[in-house]
């Protein structure tokens, strides 16, 4: 007979706990606790027993800044067999006092009590982000975890790095849990970059790497999936049971799991045009027949089977190009001199009409896709050059709106209004155009309300609209969401440009200074109506590299669901 257990965390004063047993193998008949068991996740801790009969079980954690809730301690009936019970979400560098009380039939098997030392903070700068609680008001926060996924980079542009540097920036990555007062309680050591992450409905993460994988793991840091593109320029992983998204050349960007199971991802694919630009600043620069990287929406099952794909090769047109057509970005990715077209960096799922909502970064654009039929129902974006078999696509503004430009991660909320991350890169420039000077660039977290039936859009909050003193110009990745229990915005910046100092947007101009010469670091914002109510900064005190937030989420708990 199988038994799940389900455990949610709940807020204790200032320090979150969560506690469930496993069925897993174990040697021994004695509790021990194991620290870190994954190897992956330095702040969790098992306690491991064997049950020889059916028996209840306890545990009551105390220590500092934690208030006891006996009341809500749960308490389990379970079979006989090996059991473990995952700790997570403890403070580092803090003494705890687990009980573990094991009761057969009203009598003690096991009252012991383990002396719980948790493990400091990483203290080589060069291994874990340095986080700065600038400002916090936790009774005015939505209740729950900050879950944030974080990159560092060598100082360099992509195309420069040393081999050296591009192991350091890409063979490393780390997912970060606040609590409510901004604490570190949970990280995860990444062998790989991470991208975007999604929280799953069964406890679980999902994230994707640079290495055109995603992998499920769970609060423990094992894996328990990996998905991967077969045709990626790497090797298969190591991980013998890795599941192939067949024909695929990549998987990247922002996973998202549909109610159904499955998930929807992106693949870009190399495709032949010939007479293709070769500026994105010149349109009488001469032509070149050239590869170009375009993006496919999958859908795909747990077991890797793709269920449904929409390619903006089939449906866009490829000569609509923005700024950075012609970075590095797929170069230094294994696709030496292919062309980045459009460029998905975000994709959401609304169920209430069965369609799905894709960001076109390099085409400045969001577009709602029709599952059923493939057909674009409406897209959100600028007038600017788009095919005449579009135009009725176009939603018209109603009201004071900032178009997005080069934007990141849209996401349909609870309200069913639009919430995306505006990076407004190139001041908000297509191709060909004149670009703002950089000093007066900024970016912002803003929601829209789409009207499908008279097809117009109102912009309804943001979190910026025009540059300021305090600007914060992030021109790539980020994340914002609107928050469901106090309708709070979190607004996260992956990084902020010192743009004062830069001369270039253009990575690719080697006369000028761009965003990859200089250190910079991330900023994360909640906002509680206009006003401010957390702010927090992930930089290098001390200039040496580049810190990257690439993205995260909020949680009201930290679950797990294990059979």
């Amino acid at each position: 007979m199988q038994c799940v257990y389900r455990f949610f965390l709940s807020l204790i004063a200032s320090c979150w706990v969560s506690a469930l047993v496993m069925a897993e193998p174990s040697d021994g008949v004695d509790p021990r606790l194991t620290v870190n068991p994954s190897g992956k996740v330095p702040l969790a801790a098992v306690i491991e027993f064997e049950a020889p009969s059916t028996v209840s079980v306890d545990l009551e954690i105390s220590g500092v800044d934690y208030v006891e809730r006996r009341s809500n301690n749960p308490s389990w009936q379970i079979k006989p067999g090996s059991f473990r019970i995952p700790i997570v979400g403890l403070r580092p560098a803090s003494d705890y006092q687990l009980k573990f009380t094991v009761m057969n039939e009203g009598e003690v098997m096991v009252d012991q009590t383990f002396e719980y030392l948790t493990a400091s903070l990483p203290e080589n700068p060069l291994a874990f982000p340095p986080i700065s609680i600038n400002h916090i008001e936790p009774e005015r926060l939505e209740p729950g975890f900050t879950l944030l996924s974080i990159r560092r980079r060598a100082l360099g542009r992509s195309q420069w790095l040393t081999p050296a540097q591009h192991a350091f920036s890409t063979r490393w990555g780390m997912l970060v849990a606040l609590d409510q007062q901004g604490e570190v309680v949970w990280w995860y050591e990444s062998d790989a970059r991470t991208a975007g992450i999604e929280w799953l409905h069964n406890g679980h993460i999902l994230m994707h790497r640079a290495d055109f994988s995603a992998v499920e793991i769970d609060l423990l840091g094992f894996t328990h999936k990996q998905f991967y593109a077969e045709n990626r320029p790497l090797p298969p992983p190591e991980n013998p049971n890795a599941v192939a998204i067949k024909g695929q050349q990549t998987l990247h960007h922002q996973p998202y799991e549909m109610p159904n199971g499955d998930f929807l991802s992106f693949a870009a694919n190399a495709y032949w045009i010939e007479d293709y630009y070769t500026s994105d600043s010149d349109p009488e620069a001469p032509r070149k027949d050239q590869w170009v990287m375009a993006d496919t929406v999958i859908q795909f099952s747990p077991d890797g089977e793709i269920q449904w794909s929409w390619n903006t090769m089939d449906h866009l047109d490829p000569f609509r190009i923005g700024y950075d057509t012609f970075w590095a970005y797929w170069w230094v990715r294994g696709f030496d001199k292919h062309v980045d077209w459009t460029h998905a960096n975000g994709v959401s799922y609304d169920e209430r009409d069965d369609s799905v909502i894709v960001s076109l970064r390099n085409q400045s654009a969001i577009i709602k896709i029709d599952r059923k039929t493939n057909e674009i129902k409406w897209i959100l974006g600028r007038h600017d050059n788009w095919p005449d078999y579009l135009q009725t696509k176009l939603l018209q503004p109603v009201g004071e709106l900032l178009w997005p430009a080069y934007q990141h991660n849209p996401r349909v909320t609870h309200t069913g209004s639009i919430i995306l991350f505006d990076n407004r890169a190139h001041g908000g420039a297509l191709a060909f155009e004149q670009r703002l000077p950089i000093v007066e660039g900024f970016s912002r977290g803003v929601e829209f309300v789409v009207d499908e039936e008279s097809m117009t859009v109102r912009q309804v909050w943001a979190s910026a609209d025009k540059p300021s003193e305090d600007s914060c110009y992030t021109n790539a990745m980020s994340d914002a969401w609107l928050l469901p229990e106090t309708g709070n915005h979190l607004v996260i910046h992956a990084f902020c440009l010192p743009v004062d100092k830069i001369t270039t947007e253009d990575s690719m101009d080697e006369t000028r200074r761009s965003p990859g010469d200089f250190p910079y670091g991330g900023r994360i914002l909640e906002f509680n109506g206009d006003d401010e109510v957390l702010r927090i900064e992930v930089s290098d005190p001390n200039d040496l590299l580049q810190w990257e937030v690439y993205g995260g989420f909020r949680t009201p708990d930290l679950m797990v669901d294990v059979e």
